[in-house]
This record gives structure tokens, C-alpha cells and sequence, in this order.
């Protein structure tokens, strides 16, 4: 009787830890956005107290929520949030400034281009640092400041930390917009969703009241504007690439507006 009573303790046991790992309650949809319900809360490196604190965040800042574990939410990190790479791995492709007549080693390299697959994002320049996040080769990244052999950058899309849901309030789920059916291209590290196209980048020339400063021309002669960082947009201006985005309402009579995630050149 007792060991009848003991398999049956240790069977809601092994049931309760399997929910407990479960990656969502049910019924929850993920993603969504969120927003910080407090001030000065903690962005950390993983799901535990202990971890490293990227960053702080403020009441009433948003994020994308992407995914749970136990009583943590794993988040995209903001685009203020600095993160580094190792210099030697990316390749500068262009420099502040670059129009004037100083030498591009006295120049701040704006936009950099990945030179290898599987490169690491850390927390800070340092390689014993915590890895936030993982980008592949051709990925351009958007440069904030020069750390010595590291260059502080613009989070990327794949680069995530975690905060302690009660500080994380939901607010309103992301939307899926229509992916386009010639061109969009499954990869799992993109969002369901998102819309990939191939194309030349090329300046918009319309300058008043614009919804986007460049725009692409598709392998199939299709036009689409994108909102993206203007200085990573401008060092590609004329280059193969392929974007991962999120399709905007256009207004009418106006091509469709790509909200730029990431950006990688063709060759």
C-alpha cells in the first residue's frame, strides 16, 4: 500500500515538472509585446536571479516577448541595449562621415558586414563574456561605438535576454502580416510572418513627407521601400541583398513599405 502511494506521488511529481518546462501556459500566444510595469528592472543573461544584468529598463518601455521558462520571459533585446563583436570577424563596409576628406582610419565605422557563419554577440567586449545572441555571415550590423578590438553594435534580431515576468505587463499581440507568396523563404531562425525578398537597394528619391529613405527592386522587377537604419541602408545602395522584414500598411497609391529586421548581402 505504501509503495502504491509513493509511485503515485511520484507520478504527479513527474507531471507537475513536465508543465513546469512546458515553454507556454496553455493558451498563451507567443510572441507578443510587452511592456515593463516598474522602473529599473533587470534585463538579464538568462532565466535566474544570478545571471548577468545586460541592462536596466524603465517603466512603460516595450518589448517582443518571445518564449517562457518557469517565471521568466525571454525578450528581444531593445535596440539601445549595447552589445560587441569581435572586430576581426566582421569586415567595415561604412564609415560616418565618409564623404569628407578625412582618412577612413580617422573615421567611426558605421556598418559592418559579418565575415563568418555562427559568430558570437556578447554582453560585453570581453570573449569571457556572456553570447546574447548568434549571426551568420553577410548579416550587416549597424556599429554604435569603437571598444578597442570590439565594436559596440545595434542588438540584431536574433539577440535575447530575460526579465522576471511580473515586470513585464501584455499589451497588445504582434501581428502577422501577409507574407509575399513569390518570395518568401522558410528559415527558422525568421518570425512567422515575416516577408524575405532578393533585390538591388537603391536610393528613394522623393524626399518630402517619404515613408522610407531607399528602396528595393526585386529579382522580378518589384518595388518596395525600406525602413531600416539609413546609414547601413546607404552603404548598400546598389548591392544584391537579401531582407527579412515585417510588411507595412501602404499608403495608397504607394509601393509596399518593408520594416527592415536584418539585411545580408548576395553574392
Amino acid at each position: 500500500m505504501r509503495l502504491k502511494y509513493l509511485r503515485g506521488i511520484l507520478c504527479l511529481a513527474v507531471v507537475a515538472l513536465a508543465a513546469g518546462f512546458s515553454p507556454a501556459r496553455a493558451g498563451e500566444k507567443l510572441p507578443f509585446l510587452g511592456e515593463i510595469n516598474a522602473d529599473n528592472i533587470n534585463l538579464r543573461l538568462d532565466a535566474t536571479t544570478n545571471a548577468e544584468a545586460i541592462a536596466t529598463l524603465s517603466k512603460g518601455e516595450r518589448v517582443d516577448v518571445i518564449g517562457e521558462f518557469y517565471g521568466w520571459y525571454k525578450v528581444r533585446l531593445p535596440k539601445n541595449v549595447p552589445v560587441y563583436i569581435k572586430k576581426s570577424l566582421v569586415d567595415c563596409i561604412h564609415y560616418a562621415g565618409e564623404a569628407a576628406a578625412e582618412t577612413p582610419l580617422k573615421q567611426r565605422c558605421s556598418s559592418a558586414k559579418i565575415l563568418k557563419d555562427r559568430v558570437n554577440i556578447r554582453s560585453q567586449p570581453s570573449a569571457s563574456s556572456g553570447i546574447v545572441g548568434i549571426v551568420d555571415k553577410n548579416v550587416i550590423v549597424n556599429v554604435a561605438v569603437d571598444a578597442g578590438s570590439w565594436y559596440g553594435i545595434e542588438p540584431t534580431q536574433n539577440s535575447f535576454g530575460w526579465v522576471y515576468k511580473k515586470f513585464i505587463t501584455k499589451a497588445v499581440i504582434l501581428p502577422s502580416p501577409a507574407p509575399l507568396s513569390q518570395d518568401k523563404i522558410t528559415n527558422p531562425e525568421e518570425q512567422e510572418g515575416d516577408s524575405v525578398l532578393i533585390g538591388i537597394v537603391q536610393p528613394y528619391g522623393r524626399v518630402f513627407m517619404r515613408p522610407a529613405t531607399h528602396k528595393l527592386v526585386s529579382v522580378d522587377d518589384r518595388v518596395f521601400l525600406l525602413k531600416g537604419n539609413r546609414s547601413s541602408l546607404n552603404a548598400l545602395n546598389q548591392h544584391k541583398v537579401k531582407v527579412t522584414g515585417k510588411m507595412l500598411n501602404s499608403v495608397k497609391g504607394e509601393y509596399p513599405v518593408i520594416e527592415v529586421k536584418k539585411i545580408e548581402v548576395v553574392n
